[in-house]
């Protein structure tokens, strides 16, 4: 069965794509230019995995307000209605933490509350998702991913903190790194949804490894390990803190060992 991955450009759908054998990843500009570029894969069984959204590095702007509700959602939208009467093995939708808003645990079960325009967003694509799906009788997951690093990755903080020790730049954190964070490597994300491809009747799950470290904790031991990451701080509102309630991922895959950033780190920068 071949997995169609929407959204090329995505650091999940590149990672992928290194571990699928049957797949075939298709940007979102050329669904916008021609929707047919998915003719061949109208007849066949096949799963869909939406890694498309507004690039990461330009989440926080609107310089043009079409082209990020174009990218967030419309991609989606008209996958969704070209594959109408195809048959659909399985639906994964890449969507975030940021969904829940300023919600300490997160549960599945726990009300959505999004606080900005990309969150916001990432709630219509589920429920988008989720109506298409229960008309259609076709079994999907909503993959609610928390912090994610590594692999092709220029937009985490995980990412940027290895960039301003390597060019000796100044980091920017916000309220002295305070904040308590679940990071999750991204080879633990894609074996997560390889798995995710064989399992049935999960519609939503939180995709993290249910514990927390600030970036202050993070730049301490990076300076106890002779590591010294220059930086700057900033005060601004934030969430204090946003780890995953993952007893319900635990139950599906089993106990497992989450790569910890400490240690990826570690290995990064040669300590």
């Amino acid at each position: 069965m071949q997995t169609i991955i929407i959204g090329k450009s995505s650091n999940l759908s590149k990672t992928l794509s290194i571990k699928l054998s049957n797949y075939a990843v298709i940007s979102s500009r050329e669904i916008i230019n021609n929707i047919d570029v998915l003719k061949e894969f109208k007849n066949k069984k096949i799963n869909i995995i939406f890694n498309n959204f507004q690039p990461a590095t330009e989440l926080n702007t609107l310089h043009n307000a079409q082209k990020y509700v174009t990218n967030s959602i419309l991609v989606t939208a008209k996958v969704l209605d070209y594959f109408k009467d195809t048959r659909i093995n399985k639906i994964i939708y890449t969507s975030s933490s940021s969904v829940y808003g300023n919600n300490i645990l997160c549960n599945e079960q726990d009300e959505l509350k999004p606080l900005n325009l990309h969150a916001s967003l990432k709630v219509a694509n589920e429920k988008l998702v989720e109506k298409f799906s229960g008309d259609n009788n076709i079994d999907y997951t909503i993959a609610r991913i928390f912090n994610m690093y590594g692999g092709d990755d220029n937009f985490s903080i995980i990412s940027k903190i290895i960039k301003a020790y390597k060019t000796n730049q100044e980091l920017t954190i916000v309220n002295n790194g305070n904040a308590i964070r679940d990071f999750i490597h991204i080879d633990d994300v894609v074996e997560i949804y390889i798995k995710l491809l064989g399992l049935k009747n999960i519609p939503i799950l939180n995709v993290g490894t249910g514990n927390g470290v600030s970036i202050k904790t993070i730049i301490d031991y990076l300076k106890n390990n002779q590591i010294e990451v220059l930086f700057k701080n900033i005060n601004k509102n934030e969430l204090k803190a946003s780890t995953a309630d993952n007893q319900l991922l635990i139950n599906l895959i089993g106990e497992k060992t989450f790569k910890e950033v400490q240690q990826f780190l570690k290995e990064e920068l040669k300590i």
